[in-house]
Parts: C-alpha cells; structure tokens; sequence
C-alpha cells in the first residue's frame, strides 16, 4: 500500500534513507562519512518531520519499506518541471516493482501542477539503468557536494502530462 506519510513516519522514513546511502554509496562516499550516518539522530528525524508533506511511503503489513520524496524542482528548471528527491526502498524489498509503484505514486500527484519530472542520480549508482528502463530521459548532468567532495549525477526528464 502507498500513502502519504504521516510525521509519525520520520524515523522509519530516516532509518530507510540512511541504510539506502550505507549500501548504495559504499563504494563511492568516504567511508567515515557514512559510519557517521545514525538513524537515530533526532536532527535528521525532526528535518523529515518538517518536510513530510514531500513524502509518500510504501508500507506491507503496516511496516514501511520505501518511501518517495517529491516536489519543485530545485535544478534551477522552469516551473513546469518537478523533482524526484529521493526514492529509497529496503534492500529486502528490492525487485519487487515497489520503486516503480512509488514513483508512479508520485507522478501522478505531480502531473496535476507539472508538465515533467526530473530525477537525478550520481553516475555511478546502478539506479541509472532503473531510471532508464522507465522511461526517463537522459538531458545532462549537474554537480551533488558531499562535505569538501563533488560527484557527477545524471539528470533524467520524464513527461508526466
């Protein structure tokens, strides 16, 4: 089931993003960046509360396992365009289309003020085949700043009307 997310949901919502960065990024963000990432950080949960009306879950008997984050662009695109903000499903829940429910989710919440949505993500995240694979289309590149270090993302545009 897809809902909005509820502020009760924060620290799951955390838990989950925080976990996804630790398996996904291994390999391409310091290692002692991501040691330092707790998912019981009460200033991560509080930040997520502030802003979960950006948030839809993906729960399976009344447990979340994914969660979306959308809005206004923040790419510095027209106002027809969107943004995916994150996407993070459970690795044990991975391969079950639940990414692809969710971004469908939101999608067609955000067709109803925008004409595209974007979704960017770092150039070596296997998520780039993903993004493909459902339509998105590649327009470019921008820059993500992590600490003193930046990483090279792909931008992805998808039609939603």
């Amino acid at each position: 089931m897809i809902r909005d997310a509820k502020i009760s949901d924060a620290k799951e919502i955390v838990l989950i993003n925080i976990n996804g960065w630790k398996q996904t990024y291994k390999d391409i963000f310091p290692e002692d960046f991501l040691n330092k990432l707790n998912p019981n950080d009460e200033i991560n949960i509080e930040k997520c509360r502030q802003k979960i009306e950006e948030y839809a879950v993906y729960e399976i008997n009344n447990k979340i396992v994914g969660f979306i984050r959308y809005g206004k662009n923040r790419k510095g695109y027209n106002d027809t365009y969107a943004e995916i903000y994150a996407i993070y499903v459970d690795y044990n829940y991975q391969k079950n289309q639940i990414g692809t429910k969710l971004i469908n989710y939101a999608f067609d919440k955000l067709k109803k003020s925008y004409k595209y949505a974007l979704i960017s993500t770092l150039k070596e995240n296997g998520a780039n085949i993903f993004y493909q694979k459902i339509g998105g289309k590649y327009i470019g590149t921008c820059l993500f700043k992590l600490e003193k270090n930046e990483y090279i993302e792909n931008i992805y545009k998808f039609k939603l009307q």
